[in-house]
């Protein structure tokens, strides 16, 4: 499916949402389904249409994303354990509500081959859907992510360089072999996905970057936030102009 919009058509992304109980003075505690609008700014600047999908139940992905022509999957609480076979062991505030239903998106964009761009929680929950693991706590052994503090002039969160393979398909493509990146997360890829390799490692060996290793399946998985620099702008351009170039359904 695509929008017009002025005679030009654009692909119609949708991003997933979190759900928050909020303080809206002078009105009173709301309960509220919603994205950062850094994810949706950035998506829209890349040209694309974007829709927010609210929490809904697991069997009704198929319907939710038959209007869709990509999927973004963002950031927020850390993952159930459950859901890669471990006990509790530093993991935080999960919902396997939650989980779930971003699970089975992520499955069924995966039937539908629609190209999804999974950011921190998202990139964790991807490795999680096709049978990776998490390390529960990265401040923990055997990790201890320590990535140090931004540069003056940067964003206002710890920063650090990262490696990327030389033959990713994805990230490399659109990055390069080094690139710096921002560090905002509790949890990080342990054991890559099967069907899935690293292609970007923190200097301390965090996963920053997975990808399919064989096909046609665009899925970008990062463990930083691109949304939150101006620089990674990019990254949301070269996914949105990929998802310009697939045949419309």
């Amino acid at each position: 499916m695509v929008a017009q919009i002025n005679e030009e058509l654009a692909p119609v992304v949708y991003v997933n949402t979190w759900r928050k109980t909020m303080d809206i003075t002078p009105y009173g505690m709301f309960d509220i389904d919603a994205s950062m609008t850094d994810y949706v700014t950035r998506t829209q600047n890349a040209g694309a249409i974007v829709l927010q999908v609210p929490r809904d139940v697991p069997d009704r992905a198929p319907q939710i994303l038959a209007g869709a022509d990509a999927l973004v999957i963002i950031g927020g609480e850390d993952v159930d354990p459950s859901f890669y076979g471990q006990e509790p062991a530093g993991s935080k505030s999960t919902n396997a509500e939650a989980d779930a239903f971003d699970l089975a998106l992520i499955h069924e964009a995966k039937r539908r081959n629609l190209p999804v761009f999974a950011i921190c929680r998202g990139h964790q929950l991807l490795n999680v859907a096709f049978g990776g693991t998490l390390h529960q706590d990265i401040a923990q052994e055997p990790v201890k992510h320590t990535p140090g503090p931004a540069l003056p002039g940067e964003s206002p969160v710890a920063e650090h360089d990262i490696e990327i393979a030389p033959d990713s398909r994805f990230i490399g493509a659109v990055l390069g072999e080094t690139a710096r990146t921002n560090s905002i997360h509790h949890q990080s890829v342990d054991r890559c996905a099967p069907g899935f390799r690293v292609v970007a490692t923190a200097p301390d060996g965090i996963v920053e970057a997975i990808e399919p290793e064989t096909g046609d399946w665009l899925a970008l998985s990062v463990q930083w936030h691109p949304e939150k620099m101006a620089e990674h702008q990019r990254l949301f351009d070269w996914f949105v102009a990929r998802v310009r170039e697939r045949p419309r359904r």
